[in-house]
């Protein structure tokens, strides 16, 4: 009875174990648990970002190709680093805290260890990446700015941070995304869908084939393209009147409320925020304290409101003659008015000259007519 019972035990699993290895050879179709197979190597092929026009169909933001080199810190094999530094002109003490932050985020997941590399650089080293295990060039796009206007309605993009990387799982170490401007508000729509490629590796970490003949990988899908209220050449007239200014102007289409035009001044070029330039060029604007063109004047400026019936009361009083484009008024901080003296705001020469051409037309409509008497 007992050598029954082992003979029966061993048949058992031994059923249990050919069951459960022909079905994840033969039924399984589910790659969700391929994400996390350590044989299985995730190339990820990132899509064309949407383009996007002014109203009257002018491009306005592109793409141009960028290359990154990415690590796998657990398949790098000793390297002649001053060489590869060489390549990707970089010193060794960059080379060591790039590597040391690969492997911080993870020991097997690939990362970017060097962003953003030119056309002319992608040629010279993709000839000698045979060289360096756990290092491979990844493609991407990056924005190219057709003119150099409207920065702070536009934005720009750039690398992830840890806390999005928590909370979105789409987005992976190195991945780009709108940080401000319409490139943030229409992330979801520009950013199109990552495509990805499964490589079958060997017990050596070799790459040895697509992983069952690519059955599971995927195409990328491009972000759409989007068209956007604001006229180029309103917006370019905006930004050179307000040139050596300070402030914001927004040109609204009463009609429909759309918006036209919004300028910020002072300003930048949008080309400076892209590439491996980037950070150097956030940094600089950002210190510079006095111009602060990274602040949106027309959106976050706080500036007391005007009245716009004074505007209304002024036209109507240069229509009717009581005043003239080139009356002067001196103003002493405030108009009196009868027994009340009323203060000036800091835009108080306009308020007085509205104010005193209010008070004509007034007195002239509510005067009798000379022949009356």
């Amino acid at each position: 009875m007992r050598q029954l019972l082992l003979f029966l035990i061993v048949i058992f699993v031994g059923v249990v174990f050919t069951g459960r290895l022909f079905y994840l050879q033969i039924y399984q179709s589910n790659a969700d648990g391929l994400y996390e197979d350590n044989a299985i190597r995730k190339v990820y092929d990132y899509p064309k970002r949407g383009y996007v026009y002014d109203r009257n169909g002018k491009l306005l933001v592109a793409n141009q190709p960028s290359y990154d080199v990415m690590v796998i810190p657990r398949e790098v094999e000793p390297l002649d680093t001053l060489e590869f530094c060489s390549l990707l002109k970089i010193d060794k003490t960059r080379f060591l805290t790039q590597f040391e932050k690969a492997k911080h985020y993870s020991w097997r997941l690939p990362s970017v260890f060097v962003s953003h590399l030119s056309k002319e650089d992608y040629a010279v080293l993709q000839e000698k990446m045979r060289k360096y295990d756990g290092f491979y060039i990844q493609k991407r796009s990056l924005r190219q700015y057709e003119a150099a206007i409207g920065a702070n309605v536009l934005g720009d993009i750039g690398e992830v941070n840890q806390a999005l990387l928590n909370q979105d799982a789409y987005y992976k170490s190195g991945d780009l995304i709108g940080k401000q401007g319409i490139e943030k508000s229409y992330e979801n729509i520009l950013r199109g869908q990552k495509g990805i490629k499964f490589i079958q590796k060997d017990r050596f970490n070799r790459n040895i084939g697509p992983y069952k003949d690519g059955k599971y990988d995927t195409l990328p899908k491009p972000g759409k393209d989007i068209k956007i209220t604001i006229d180029a050449d309103l917006q370019a007239y905006g930004e050179w009147l307000m040139q050596n200014k300070r402030g914001g102007v927004i040109a609204i289409e009463p009609s429909t409320g759309e918006i036209l035009a919004m300028v910020a001044a002072p300003t930048y070029d949008p080309n400076d925020l892209v590439g491996r330039i980037r950070s150097k060029n956030f940094n600089k604007l950002l210190r510079d304290t006095i111009a602060k063109p990274l602040f949106n004047r027309s959106l976050q400026g706080v500036y007391e409101p005007g009245s716009p019936f004074k505007l209304m009361n002024a036209l109507v009083a240069l229509q009717e003659g009581v005043i003239s484009v080139d009356e002067k008024i001196t103003c002493y901080a405030g108009y009196k008015y009868a027994n009340r003296f009323m203060k000036c705001h800091c835009n108080s020469a306009l308020v007085m000259i509205l104010f005193v051409a209010y008070n004509n037309l007034v007195m002239r409509i509510s005067r009798p007519p000379t022949d009356a008497f």
